[in-house]
């Protein structure tokens, strides 16, 4: 049971890197966003922060489901 429990944790340690958002300008760039100085632009969503707490943001990926893309 102990174990278990340390294997778990160990898992969620390793991994805990890959949820995290960018953090730095590189790091912003090499993820698909761009720095801005105060809030995200329209159309945009926060990804991370850069320099200075300035937002990380990238444009907004739609679900790719939208009335035009029906055909009959």
């Amino acid at each position: 049971y102990r174990n278990n429990n340390t294997l778990v944790s160990l898992t969620l340690f390793v991994f805990a890197g890959f949820t995290q958002g960018p953090n730095g300008i590189r790091q912003c760039y090499r993820e698909g966003g761009f720095c801005f100085p105060a809030i995200c632009p329209i159309l945009t969503r926060r990804i991370g922060r850069c320099r200075f707490g300035f937002p990380c943001c990238r444009k907004r990926v739609s679900s790719g489901f939208h009335k035009a893309d029906i055909t009959l």
